[in-house]
């Protein structure tokens, strides 16, 4: 999916063609005001959810990362694992 910044007043004066956007092509809008993202239009999910059945194939056809962004994802985790403490639970 594309993400797309705008502003908040083009997003206001262009709103059918985002929404149009949004639906027809998938396209997501980050809205910004200033230098701030402060609210994002996306597709809207299946409604009622996803019938367990049909689950298996939703799955299938998410995007995969490609083995740069797969890497620098593991990395991330095991950075993160690496700053926990185990004796140490936050909302405690």
């Amino acid at each position: 999916m594309t993400t797309k910044q705008i502003s908040a007043t083009e997003a206001a004066r262009s709103f059918s063609d985002v929404i149009s956007q949004v639906r027809y092509k998938g396209t997501e809008f980050d809205i910004v005001r200033g230098k701030e993202v402060v609210a994002r239009i996306v597709p809207a999910g299946p409604e009622g959810g996803v019938p367990l059945d049909e689950l298996n194939a939703l799955i299938a056809a998410l995007p995969r990362l490609d083995a740069r962004d797969r890497d620098v994802f593991v990395q991330d985790i095991e950075r993160g694992l690496a700053r926990m403490r185990a004796d140490v639970t936050e909302w405690d």
